[in-house]
């Protein structure tokens, strides 16, 4: 499954009031065997924000209509499409 379903699954209710130092070393073990991929997740989704980020810079210098708005409207695309199939 995708990080996306995974973690759109995710539930808090499946935790309990923890009421023993076993059961709040399994929520601890739980928490940091998914933080490193929590983590990546967010790196991944910051990257993917900066290159939006500077595509939007991009488009403020173009004119509407012309050659080079088209082709950045193309690679636009082509950048959403590749973007949405990787998450």
């Amino acid at each position: 499954s995708s990080l996306i379903e995974k973690w759109s699954n995710f539930s808090i209710r499946k935790y309990i009031a923890i009421v023993s130092l076993e059961q709040r070393q399994r929520y601890k073990d739980d928490f940091n065997a998914e933080y490193e991929e929590y983590r990546n997740l967010h790196s991944h989704i910051d990257k993917i924000t900066e290159h939006f980020r500077q595509l939007d810079e991009q488009w403020k210098s173009l004119t509407p209509g012309s050659q080079a708005y088209q082709v950045k409207k193309d690679k636009t695309m082509e950048t959403v499409l590749h973007h949405s199939s990787v998450l």
